[in-house]
């Protein structure tokens, strides 16, 4: 990298634009509920409209965002699709969508990382890996920070977004390669993959005890399968190992960063300071803050009004009143909320976004998004 995109780097951003315009990685991440996977979608519309190739990965989109980002039953939506209508001029990039499956990247990783066929097959076509390796502790979030991974290197994309799946936690995604590399050394899998040891010759009286029990509770051959899949996955244990280093590295560069989304309720501030103390903490790049969902604050009465309607307690103006007090309280609530949550995003860019009277489910409805993030 130069001095001067170094330098860059290390001066304080000063818009979420200016964050879509240099980053070519972007991961929204935050709890559930706070319009995270619709505020990824407008991001890709954004920097489509300001003339980049965008593909956006999506984990679980509402039905109706779905077939927006044509991502409908009849296509498969593991692989990237043109989003139309939402660029219209020739300086406009292009916005792509696909659903993130979890399954279909882990195979992926795997004929990438083995040195043969043959090796990718033994693991492949493995009983328990067929069973796990949509639903491992995990596996969704690291394959979704593995699913980026593939696209920025294939060089098809000037920019990749990923809507993270959420967590109660929110940081699952941030630990996710190191957990890889946690479980291939871990001691009950090197006792598994303990080369040429058959199950029948496991002499450890611990682990004999162990999978006597399993062996009588669920059968013979489920035992066998599992020893045989972590022995076959021993094969690219290297390239897995790799490929994580490679990840961590990758989410924490100068082209990479993280787009924190939540909304004024107190329990998504908290999922959501947890998880900018774990970016800090863990040195990852903060893109920006989008606050969802904020109650409009009503223009506030002066004392000439409050003269004028002193003593009005009944009544539709009454009830009226009652109303601007109450969103009123609840309007302040909610900004007294937000302001450790801003403390924490530090120098980076919050954006505040409004609670809308209808939902974001079509393209016309991303693109008013995307106006109101940039």
């Amino acid at each position: 990298m130069s001095r001067e995109k170094q330098g860059e780097a290390e001066r304080p951003i000063a818009s979420l634009e200016a964050v879509i315009r240099s980053s070519e990685l972007i991961l929204t991440c935050g709890p559930g509920g706070v319009g995270k996977t619709t505020t990824a979608a407008a991001l890709g519309v954004a920097a489509a409209r300001i003339g980049r190739k965008t593909v956006v990965v999506t984990v679980d989109p509402a039905r109706r965002l779905a077939d927006a980002l044509g991502l409908d039953d009849g296509v498969a939506s593991d692989e990237p699709h043109q989003v139309m209508g939402v660029t219209k001029r020739t300086t406009d990039g292009e916005l792509w969508a696909l659903m993130l499956d979890a399954e279909q990247t882990f195979d992926r990783l795997v004929r990438e990382q083995s040195g043969s066929r043959k090796q990718a097959e033994a693991v492949l076509d493995n009983p328990v890996y067929q069973a796990i390796s949509g639903s491992l502790s995990g596996a969704q979030e690291y394959m979704a920070v593995e699913r980026l991974h593939q696209l920025h290197v294939s060089g098809d994309w000037d920019l990749v977004i990923v809507d993270t799946p959420p967590s109660r936690h929110a940081i699952d995604l941030l630990e996710a390669p190191d957990r890889l590399v946690g479980f291939l050394s871990h001691p009950v899998y090197r006792t598994l993959t303990v080369g040429q040891r058959t199950f029948a010759k496991i002499t450890d009286a611990a682990s004999s005890m162990f999978l006597w029990a399993v062996k009588r509770l669920a059968g013979p051959q489920i035992v066998e399968d599992t020893v045989e899949f972590f022995r076959s996955l021993a094969n690219i244990e290297g390239g897995l190992r790799h490929r994580a280093r490679q990840v961590s590295e990758l989410l924490r560069g100068s082209e990479t960063a993280f787009v924190v989304v939540s909304s004024p309720r107190a329990e998504a501030v908290g999922e959501a300071e947890h998880l900018l103390d774990a970016i800090a903490d863990k040195k990852f790049p903060l893109g920006g803050l989008v606050v969802n969902l904020i109650h409009p604050m009503p223009e506030p009465l002066t004392d000439d009004d409050e003269a004028l309607l002193a003593g009005i307690d009944t009544g539709p103006l009454g009830d009226q009143l009652e109303w601007h007090r109450e969103l009123t309280s609840l309007a302040n609530a909610e900004r007294q909320e937000l302001v450790d949550l801003k403390r924490l995003a530090g120098e980076a860019p919050v954006i505040e976004l409004p609670l809308l009277n209808v939902d974001i489910h079509d393209v016309p409805g991303l693109v008013g998004l995307a106006e109101r993030l940039v």
